[in-house]
């Protein structure tokens, strides 16, 4: 039986609640993965996709979670079928069962470092997600518990972002330097901001100086969900931006995370005006974590999946229409719908990514070669 939750609201409060525990929806079962370590690659059509996307001017990606990559078809899948990867998980402060800043003299880059040796071995630009997430279930103890002053925090901010970033300077192309500062602003979902609600947007100023003084090659985004049409998140990102890129802040692009509804997603004409929109603004739209959730959607698994393509299509269309000179890259947040983040908040039944749980592919998967193939 289906649980059901409706409207567009809350589909934003699905992708918002990451908080509750996405640490689930990843977590480890090695008795499931012993069984695809030496599964034979999935046999796909070709030209791969990052190639049909290359010809079209976009950067076709997905994440790269170290807890899948001892899987053999998940490996095979990033190299062979996507332009770069999206590693996010490892670069939160903690994570489940690691912290990347253990206390706040210390740094363990351990489950970093070999997301990194991947994308070394196999020639692969990296994205990092995310430098900053006011998500506090993703920062440690030493930091919350700690009664910082307010130049305190925008301290080790600063400590933080430039020692990430001088570190891997060269590797990383972007960077989603802040991550969900406004719907939490906006409290959508019940979310909140730990930085905004003690250093107002300013901390977001400091963060991106940090960014460019570390890495000065690298693209630094500004990303968050609820924001691909006009509205209340996108409004807020909108004003924000303009007024700091006339203030010099170094922001090069919105991310549209796009966590979408089968039967709740935006029209295709809505979404291309809001990317140009902020074209206009003299930025980039990166959508950095598309899925289409199909927990409410109640029809047939044949007639489910036709759906979620259509909405697959149609907002790769929106970025193809308005161009790679405003929407350059489009990433998805994961492979298999075993691996989606949806199940950490209990709807088991999303299915929202590519690939079942066994790696084939899934009508979503052949509409975005044919869209990306569509009047060539």
């Amino acid at each position: 039986m289906k649980i059901t939750i409706t409207g567009r609201k809350l589909l934003y409060i699905a992708a918002a609640l990451t908080v509750i525990g996405v640490a689930g929806a990843f977590a480890y079962n090695y008795s499931q993965q012993d069984k695809y370590i030496h599964q034979a690659p999935t046999e796909l059509p070709t030209p791969p996709l990052k190639e049909l996307a290359e010809k079209r001017g976009i950067q076709i990606g997905s994440f790269a979670s170290l807890k899948y990559l001892r899987e053999r078809p998940y490996s095979d899948i990033l190299i062979t079928q996507f332009e770069h990867l999206i590693v996010d998980g490892e670069p939160n402060w903690k994570f489940e069962d690691h912290e990347l800043r253990p206390a706040i003299d210390k740094f363990d880059f351990a489950d970093l470092d070999h997301v990194f040796e991947f994308a070394d071995e196999n020639d692969k630009p990296v994205r990092v997600q995310h430098l900053l997430w006011g998500d506090d279930k993703w920062l440690p103890d030493w930091l919350k518990n700690g009664n910082y002053s307010k130049e305190q925090l925008m301290g080790i901010i600063t400590n933080h972002i430039k020692t990430v970033g001088q570190r891997y300077k060269g590797k990383v192309r972007e960077y989603t330097v802040v991550n969900e500062a406004f719907s939490r602003k906006l409290k959508t979902g019940g979310n909140r901001d730990w930085w905004g609600e003690r250093l107002s947007e300013e901390y977001i100023d400091v963060a991106f100086k940090a960014a460019r003084e570390a890495d000065p090659n690298a693209i630094l985004i500004l990303n968050d969900f609820g924001n691909e049409t006009e509205g209340e998140i996108s409004n807020l990102m909108y004003d924000y931006i303009k007024q700091a890129r006339e203030r010099g802040i170094p922001i090069d692009g919105l991310g549209m995370q796009m966590h979408l509804g089968g039967e709740t997603a935006p029209s295709k004409e809505d979404v291309i005006k809001n990317m140009r929109r902020f074209g206009e603004l003299g930025v980039k739209v990166y959508v950095t974590e598309f899925d289409v959730n199909m927990h409410d959607v109640n029809k047939s698994k044949d007639e489910e999946e036709q759906i979620q393509a259509k909405v697959y299509g149609d907002m790769l269309r929106a970025c193809i229409e308005v161009g790679p000179e405003i929407c350059p890259s489009f990433g998805f947040l994961g492979l298999t719908d075993r691996q989606s983040w949806y199940g950490g908040i209990g709807l088991e039944d999303a299915d929202p990514l590519m690939f079942d749980d066994d790696y084939n592919p899934k009508p979503a998967f052949f509409e975005i070669r044919r869209v990306l193939q569509e009047n060539q």
